[in-house]
């Protein structure tokens, strides 16, 4: 059996921020040399989860395993040393054996080189690319490992086809799946997949990890922590992207708005959305985040937890929608918004998502 995680030192040169019971799972299946064929690993949207399928690849191609002479093997650095070129190629996406695989990955069918960018599906032709590359040997490292972001994205016929893959693994190939649910996938995949769960990161420890990784001060990382929600991946990314924080701020406004809003204005917001979806989903995910985010401030206010909000800068809107909204219109709110990220995710129409989501909204009794 696998070593306890709670007793398992982290070793090496981990990335992930946050999450040590995830990160001591891996690292002990690794030592013990029990790693899985599958894993799927479920969390928040940018909690970190394909930084720590990265970081697993690292771990497992490590050029430091490779110490073996009697001599040396006591200075052995623990893998990911993240100093070797393997750990460097693949940090950078750049190693021939480890593969991320998205709805907009090229496959070899593909003639128009724009082809993946306007799918919106992890179709069949890409789980065959897969399996065409999976039964061929390591071209450099130890292991191959593909990556499944937003595994629940795979129609149908994907899901059927890597089904096969995953009863009939290939020798030195390990397949990382990701998604927000284990409830997303067939039971099927699921199944077949040791499952790894990450949470939402507390603010301190992504601050931390800010201040360490990108020696920036304090009180920006603990800005860019609080507003992350628990998610690093959003702390980082808005950390090298201004525009990122920028869009926030905009999303934040308009949503505001929006809880005061008449039904046709709140329907062009849902055709606008509708319409940004299928060329930019990314972007529209972020602004039924901005949505939660913003119910839950009000919430927080509405009990007194004033030092809990994120949208410092909006406290005086967040305060007159606390006081014309009655704590039943904000969790019917929540419930909503929640219901309409569901849809999404299982690839609902978004229109109709939309729709429903501005017609459940409470009205402040005010407007």
């Amino acid at each position: 059996m696998l070593a306890d995680p709670a007793n398992h030192r982290i070793s090496g040169q981990w990335r992930t921020i946050g999450n040590p019971s995830a990160i001591a799972f891996l690292s002990g299946a690794i030592d013990q040399h029990r790693v899985s064929h599958a894993y799927l690993f479920v969390g928040p949207n940018r909690v970190g989860k394909h930084t720590l399928a990265i970081d697993f690849a690292r771990a497992l191609n490590c050029n430091a395993q490779d110490i073996v002479d009697d001599g040396l093997a006591e200075l052995r650095p623990e893998v990911p040393c993240g100093q070797c070129s393997a750990c460097d190629r693949i940090s950078r996406q750049s190693y021939a054996d480890v593969r991320t695989i998205t709805a907009s990955t090229q496959t070899s069918k593909d003639a128009d080189p724009k082809a993946g960018q306007r799918r919106t599906m992890i179709g069949i032709d890409l789980i065959k690319d897969l399996q065409s590359d999976a039964m061929l040997e390591p071209y450099e490292g130890h292991k191959k490992i593909f990556i499944l972001d937003e595994a629940n994205r795979m129609s149908q016929d994907a899901a059927n086809a890597l089904l096969k893959t995953l009863e009939e693994p290939p020798d030195k190939v390990h397949i990382v799946l990701t998604a927000t649910s284990a409830d997303l996938l067939p039971e099927t995949i699921s199944s077949r997949c040791h499952l790894v769960k990450l949470r939402s990161v507390p603010t301190d420890v992504i601050s931390k990890g800010l201040t360490e990784r990108f020696e920036i001060n304090q009180d920006e990382a603990q800005s860019l922590a609080k507003m992350s929600m628990g998610a690093p991946g959003w702390a980082i990314a808005a950390l090298g992207d201004p525009a990122i924080l920028d869009t926030r701020n905009q999303s934040a406004a308009r949503i505001i708005e929006l809880f005061s809003a008449d039904l046709l204005e709140r329907f062009d917001y849902a055709a606008q959305m509708a319409r940004q979806f299928r060329n930019d989903r990314a972007t529209v995910m972020e602004d039924v985040t901005r949505w939660m985010e913003l119910t839950r401030d009000i919430a927080m206010l509405q009990n007194g937890l004033r030092q809990h909000i994120v949208f410092d800068d909006r406290i005086a809107d967040l305060d007159r929608l606390a006081g014309t909204l009655t704590p039943d219109n904000i969790s019917l709110a929540a419930a909503a918004i929640q219901k309409t990220r569901d849809a999404l995710m299982v690839n609902a129409s978004p229109q109709l998502a939309f729709d429903c989501m501005m017609l459940e909204m409470p009205t402040p009794v005010d407007s």
